[in-house]
């Protein structure tokens, strides 16, 4: 007897069905099997993707190189402390991740430009920057008691470093069809601090420069922005508290959070900004400062 092709039919729909509930069965087995090992998927949220650090040997740019490495980024950054920028270096690779050092000080636009030059020789692209590289005001004074050299020392690194930094990613971003550029701005770049004029000033022209440019390049799908920390546990907080003579606990209680944040949550906060999840976002300053710019 022949096989009628409703039998037929049928057959396959039950031979399907039968794999299907395998591949279900062989899906949710591996599931559970992940599940119980307690292991969750690795985050590799930036696999693929470069990034340009400005002023990584130490604090937020340490911070930031680590964790986006860690998520699958390649790093390239800089700082003018050879010795510190080989460390990270090869305390990422060890790590398993991706990371190149180069010496660069952002004052001098020869070497800035060279810095992304050689990122892109090396990795053929440029997707993310953090310009992060940045110092406090040599010392506290009002501001008839600063001198033209105080002001123009923060200035050079600060402000000028920014604007050189973009300079040279803006048109790397523009021929590659978009990217992410994050800078490193301040509590200070919001409201006035007495005694430190050239940092105050210096930050503010950060933010400036994050704004006009978000404006200049969000059509060409370069999303500019920046972040707010306050008072952080790296390097510059422990010289700026000795200079001024106060504690992390006196510091700490001008803050609502009544803690020094960590350089790591900082770190979080730049790879949100530059992560598709904050792609609506363009030209802000992201309060990052355990509540100080609230009040």
């Amino acid at each position: 007897m022949s096989t009628q092709p409703s039998q037929l039919s049928r057959r396959k729909a039950l031979a399907i069905g039968a794999a299907g509930v395998a591949g279900i069965a062989a899906g949710a087995a591996g599931s559970l099997a992940a599940h119980q090992s307690g292991a969750p998927a690795p985050d590799q949220r930036f696999a693929g993707k470069v990034a340009l650090i400005t002023g990584a040997t130490s604090g937020i740019g340490e911070a930031t190189a680590r964790a986006m490495a860690a998520r699958g980024a390649k790093v390239f950054f800089c700082g003018r402390r050879a010795e510190l920028g080989r460390r990270v270096e090869a305390d990422i690779r060890a790590a398993g991740g991706d990371a190149t050092y180069r010496r660069a000080d952002v004052r001098h636009e020869p070497e800035v430009r060279d810095l992304v030059a050689a990122c892109v020789d090396r990795y053929q692209r440029l997707d993310i920057a953090l310009n992060n590289a940045g110092i406090e005001s040599p010392r506290a004074a009002r501001l008839h008691e600063q001198t033209l050299e105080d002001l123009e020392l923060v200035w050079r690194t600060n402000t000028a470093g920014v604007f050189l930094a973009m300079k040279y990613e803006i048109p790397r971003m523009l021929a590659a069809g978009g990217g992410v550029i994050i800078n490193t701005a301040s509590i200070s770049a919001e409201v006035g601090f007495a005694t430190i004029a050239p940092s105050n000033a210096s930050k503010h022209g950060v933010l400036s420069l994050t704004r006009v440019a978000a404006l200049e390049y969000a059509a060409a799908g370069i999303r500019v922005n920046a972040f707010a920390p306050g008072a952080v546990d790296t390097p510059m907080l422990r010289r700026a508290a000795a200079a001024f003579g106060v504690s992390y606990e006196q510091i700490a209680q001008d803050y609502p959070v009544r803690r020094i944040v960590r350089a790591e949550e900082m770190a979080s906060v730049v790879m949100w900004l530059a992560s598709d999840e904050a792609g609506a976002v363009h030209g802000a300053d992201v309060d990052a400062s355990g509540g100080y710019l609230a009040g």
